[in-house]
């Protein structure tokens, strides 16, 4: 897979909004320290897709072993959006849908806006690696 450097606006429900935020305070609690709490409404949610597995795993396997590689925002006065940005370390396409798919997946029935952004600030050594 190669990490992408892009911007993903989309439309999640309320609940759905919860659990990728919770998602992303997991993945960087992880990243800093290792093992993490994992947030009350994801735990749930995870324990109900997955009932016999960990989900501290299942999570670990959806999110991979290095950064993230990307944050989540809003955009002011766009109403009930949430905005997916790469980080540096930049993320694949396909690993942001398959969050999306397990963690999400009515965000996926719904409209949104990718927009690839350029490469910026990294040598062409670094880019050709990804």
């Amino acid at each position: 897979m190669k990490r992408r450097q892009f911007r993903l606006v989309l439309e999640p429900t309320p609940e759905e909004v919860v659990r990728l935020t919770q998602l992303h305070r997991y993945a960087g609690d992880v990243a800093g320290r290792g093992r993490a709490p994992i947030g009350g409404v994801l735990a749930e949610y995870i324990a109900g897709l997955f009932p016999q597995r960990d989900p501290r795993q299942v999570l670990d396997g959806l999110l991979g072993k290095e950064d993230a590689g990307w944050s989540l925002g809003t955009a002011p006065g766009q109403g009930p959006t949430l905005i997916i940005q790469t980080t540096e370390a930049g993320v694949a396409v396909s690993a942001v849908a398959r969050i999306l798919e397990q963690i999400a997946p009515n965000t996926l029935l719904r409209p949104m806006i990718y927009e690839p952004l350029p490469l910026q600030g990294l040598s062409e050594h670094r880019r050709s690696l990804h």
